[in-house]
């Protein structure tokens, strides 16, 4: 058993997510996408080891690495990936942004749905390409995709990328096989490439399964590119790794050589080494964490419950999306940082109309999670 329950500390000027806020001493951090937990011990071990050796220098994968990544995918998903259809790239996001940039033009419309992770729009926006957008639809406490809206979106504006999101952040959903397929369908049919961001694939609850898209048919492998990584997972975001999964051979090459214009491409040697350990070694871990995770997401929900916090169903990632607006806050994360001490993120980090919401990030101790949540139902305008 691993020991998640233990309390890390986090306390280093470089920290992002504890970082200090003036006048603030007991500060509970759920906000940016990383987890309170320590990586495990073989990722630390192999980290170490690599360090110990004293050169740092210029790195490449090599077939223990591609051995490790395919057989990941294959354990946790099912999804049976060629080595030769992976390009390393530093991150998922930066990723993206060399897909945008080598597979569509200036003005070209690439759509999105939202509520959804930020910088992904502004990807597309600061590419000097016009952003799309279809919201999200809330059917009970449940997102789904307004596939009319969608489709004649796609239309109206002679969308040529989809950037998709699975498990989607900050929605919280995984999406099904018909639900897939149906995306598929209005891509297919429109000529669009599909560009799905699958960082959070390994947190996914029980009743759901997480399934690739580029896994469901052969036309779809073809248009499809699988942004995957391994930080999210083992919480070692700081090491800047990601593999992107594209079989068609001339959209491979093309992203290739915009990324080689660029000079950001390939892994880090710690990305590298971290990376490969964690696929090879980490599967108890991760089966443990999710377990624990999705103890911390009954607890949020149960102590909620009733309240003026709408909580949104949660069938993957680790952070809980909260409908606010029964507080009647203009900024409900501000009310919380001021009156409570708890820093969340924004709903205007994900759409502009998600004015109201927070996003709760669980992956910290059950006792950080109860001590947050006995601050929130303290205060009167919660209840």
């Amino acid at each position: 058993m691993f020991n998640f329950d233990e309390l890390i500390d986090r306390n280093t000027p470089e920290d992002l997510k504890h970082a200090k806020i003036e006048g603030i001493d007991d500060l509970i951090p759920m906000w940016v996408a990383d987890m309170d937990f320590r990586t495990p011990d073989e990722v630390v071990d192999a980290l170490v080891e690599q360090a110990k050796r004293g050169v740092y220098g210029y790195s490449e994968a090599d077939e223990s690495y591609d051995r490790a990544l395919v057989s990941w995918y294959k354990r946790r998903y099912g999804w049976d990936v060629d080595p030769k259809t992976v390009l390393k790239m530093p991150g998922v996001v930066l990723g993206i942004s060399d897909l945008i940039n080598a597979l569509t033009k200036v003005n070209d419309s690439i759509l999105i749905f939202e509520p959804l992770y930020g910088p992904i729009g502004r990807a597309v926006k600061g590419s000097g390409r016009n952003l799309v957008v279809s919201d999200l639809v809330m059917k009970g406490s449940r997102y789904e995709i307004d596939f009319e809206d969608f489709e004649n979106k796609v239309r109206e504006n002679d969308v040529k990328m989809l950037i998709f999101c699975n498990p989607h952040n900050p929605a919280g959903r995984v999406w099904t096989r018909e639900e897939l397929l149906k995306v598929g369908d209005i891509c297919l049919k429109n000529h669009m490439v599909i560009v799905c961001d699958e960082i959070h694939a390994d947190f996914v609850y029980s009743g759901y399964k997480h399934i690739p898209i580029a896994s469901l048919s052969d036309e779809l492998k073809k248009i499809t590119i699988t942004c995957t990584s391994a930080t999210k997972s083992f919480n070692i975001a700081g090491v800047q790794a990601a593999n992107i999964v594209i079989a068609d051979d001339s959209m491979r090459r093309a992203v290739d050589k915009y990324a080689f214009s660029t000079g950001a491409f390939g892994l880090n040697i710690m990305g590298l080494v971290a990376t490969r350990a964690a696929y090879t070694y980490g599967d108890k871990w991760m089966d443990e964490l999710v377990a624990y995770l999705e103890g911390n997401i009954e607890l949020v929900k149960t102590r909620l419950a009733g309240t003026k916090l709408k909580v949104t169903d949660i069938e993957g990632t680790y952070l809980m999306w909260i409908d606010a607006s029964a507080m009647g806050m203009d900024d409900p994360s501000k009310f919380f940082l001021d009156n409570a001490h708890i820093r969340f993120s924004e709903g205007t980090f994900f759409s502009k109309k998600a004015t109201q919401f927070i996003r709760m990030n669980i992956a910290c101790p059950r006792s950080v999670v109860n001590e947050a949540l006995e601050r929130m139902l303290a205060l009167p305008e919660v209840r």
